[in-house]
């Protein structure tokens, strides 16, 4: 199978070509070829700068019958400023319109396209619990995750099926939020954010791939699919567990007006407010997880 990928060199996407090279043959995009190439090694990779003429890009991508987009600026890499709000959403929508138009042109017709999103479409909520047939919500990252999707919806032009992941926290031992969040427990200064009553939808580096694989495989995946384990937890059980994990106590909170003062509107959503999303269409369609309980993920990822 020829697989084109989007977003390759980022923390999920990396795993997943990891695993797909020697297996299919992969069109990685990239802005920086040298470095992709000194990442990923193997046969049957071509690498495609987004910067190179239409014909070359044509000439590389004929034939393929899959579009992975996991393509995206960081979401918590920088505060959020009216300037990098405005980055993030054109990161992800401006990369979904440029592979619209690509596809129309080679006229390549796609078997199946992998769109990334994120649970922060359904907004936030300390009570109701989300899956896949729940209207978007309010906020920045559900305004952001809402247009993403929108521009999405333009693919099925080019593609038999479009397949929309939102994921959770991911959690690996390299990259992502969970180093952050280790960091002050290493020097015994860990503790719940806020209150700690707000949810936390997380996934393992592992089952986040293997889920990506599992739509890849399956004939009939189709339409939204929440990528998150069934184990959520409140932020003050994912603070202890995570002391537990690392021997080291849970003892100081982080008040919320720090976090404000810190972080302003980002610090506001993406640790003062939580998301308690399921992965019912996953379920349901059969996938096992391989971490359903946090503590199982994050002494994987840190002993």
């Amino acid at each position: 199978m020829k697989i084109i990928i989007a977003g390759a060199t980022g923390l999920i996407g990396e795993a997943l070509v990891k695993r797909l090279t020697g297996k299919h043959e992969l069109v990685v995009f990239t802005r920086n070829v040298p470095a992709a190439r000194k990442k990923f090694q193997g046969a049957g990779i071509h690498f495609a700068d987004w910067h190179q003429p239409p014909s070359h890009l044509a000439a590389l991508i004929d034939g393929s019958q899959v579009l992975i987009n996991l393509a995206g600026a960081g979401i918590g890499d920088q505060r959020w400023t009216l300037r990098r709000k405005e980055a993030l959403l054109w990161s992800r929508v401006q990369t979904v319109e440029t592979l619209h138009r690509l596809l129309k042109a080679c006229e390549v017709k796609l078997d199946l396209i992998i769109q990334a999103s994120a649970i922060g479409y359904y907004g936030f909520s300390e009570d109701k619990s989300f899956d896949e047939s729940d209207e978007v919500g309010t906020g920045f990252l559900a305004e952001v995750s809402y247009k993403w999707e929108l521009a999405a919806r333009g693919l099925q032009e080019v593609t038999k099926r479009l397949v929309v992941i939102r994921s959770g926290i991911v959690l690996a031992k390299e990259g992502g939020a969970l180093p952050k969040m280790v960091l002050p427990f290493r020097f015994f200064a860990g503790g719940h954010i806020g209150h700690g009553r707000q949810w936390l939808s997380w996934i393992d580096l592992e089952d986040e791939v293997e889920a990506i694989l599992f739509l890849l495989s399956s004939s009939k995946a189709e339409g939204v699919y929440n990528l998150v384990s069934p184990g959520p937890v409140r932020q003050r059980d994912f603070a202890n567990t995570l002391g537990r994990v690392l021997s080291r106590p849970s003892l100081l909170p982080l008040p919320s007006f720090a976090v404000k003062l810190m972080l302003g509107e980002m610090g506001d959503e993406l640790l003062l407010r939580g998301t308690k999303a399921m992965p019912v269409r996953l379920l349901n369609e059969g996938f096992k997880f391989h971490f359903e309980r946090l503590e199982d993920s994050l002494r994987d990822k840190l002993l």
